[in-house]
């Protein structure tokens, strides 16, 4: 029987994995995910980490697992120092190819759901209190630091991802992006609640140069689940995948191991009839742009 979900995996890159260790509770560790990777046969994942850089993790599980791409990142957190020119350029030397705009720690993170962590998933530990990470100044326009991070991340040739920003700061960094001749803008997780915009949004989006991410774990997590698989079909139909990718956003325990999650999730949407061409786009051709491995 032909396995087409099986077949998308193949070559697939995952842009938004995270596992142990973390300051979050996480059930996979980065041998497994590498090992997990390698079983169904995918190119490589990008290891997020909300409060710390893992390019030193990446290249470590480069060298002890051949055939595998992990890919070094950082997510600028206060942990990290928040938007901070200076670790994003070390981060981009150090061979990081994707960088994150705040998460959690972000002002509307903060704001929406009242906390700088996730209901759904606590840290292992209280965090010291801070103020939530904004791109913006006082006056609503996006500060220095912000503009010299999308600078250098233009420079390097890496992705910024635009993390927990509200609307406004996308809107704006998005446009920064395109004067800084930035290729490589991906909004974060455009199908979970926090950062869900509908179809005339992500159009919007799309023309002004960025591309959309859309995460397995709102369809396939219990912790996280907001959307069902009929309900995004008809999103990906309407972008006929162009300038779409699907990570997997797992590593919670609730959820399924990422290439599981991703693979529940295409077999699905190809029940629900979604083009495969266009799945082929979401999990290999636009993240290898992404992520430089085109």
């Amino acid at each position: 029987m032909q396995r087409r979900d099986l077949e998308l995996l193949r070559g697939a890159i995952d842009m938004h994995a995270h596992s142990a260790p973390s300051l979050f509770p996480r059930p996979i560790t980065d041998h497994d995910l590498g090992r997990l990777a390698l079983d169904y046969g995918m190119r490589g994942f990008v290891m997020k980490d909300h409060d710390s850089a893992t390019f030193h993790r990446a290249a470590y599980l480069k060298r002890s697992m051949p055939g595998i791409d992990p890919i070094g990142a950082i997510v600028l957190n206060r942990s990290v120092g928040g938007i901070d020119p200076h670790v994003v350029e070390a981060a981009l030397q150090y061979g990081a190819r994707v960088v994150w705009m705040p998460t959690n720690h972000s002002k509307h993170h903060d704001d929406y759901y009242g906390t700088p962590d996730y209901p759904q998933l606590g840290r292992r530990q209280p965090q010291l209190p801070g103020p939530g990470v904004t791109v913006l100044n006082g006056n609503g326009v996006l500060t220095d630091n912000a503009r010299t991070v999308i600078r250098l991340v233009a420079e390097a040739g890496a992705c910024l991802c635009t993390g927990h920003l509200s609307l406004e700061e996308t809107r704006l960094v998005l446009a920064e992006a395109n004067r800084a001749g930035l290729e490589r803008l991906l909004v974060t997780h455009v199908n979970l609640s926090l950062t869900k915009y509908d179809l005339d949004v992500q159009r919007e989006l799309v023309a002004g140069g960025a591309y959309l991410e859309f995460v397995a774990v709102t369809c396939v997590s219990e912790l996280f689940g907001e959307q069902t698989p009929a309900e995004l079909a008809p999103i990906i139909d309407a972008h006929a995948g162009e300038r779409l990718i699907l990570s997997s956003d797992l590593g919670q325990a609730s959820g399924p191991p990422h290439p599981e999650g991703m693979r529940m999730l295409l077999r699905s949407l190809l029940d629900e009839g979604v083009d495969y061409g266009a799945l082929e786009k979401m999990t290999r051709e636009n993240p290898a742009f992404l992520t430089g491995l085109d």
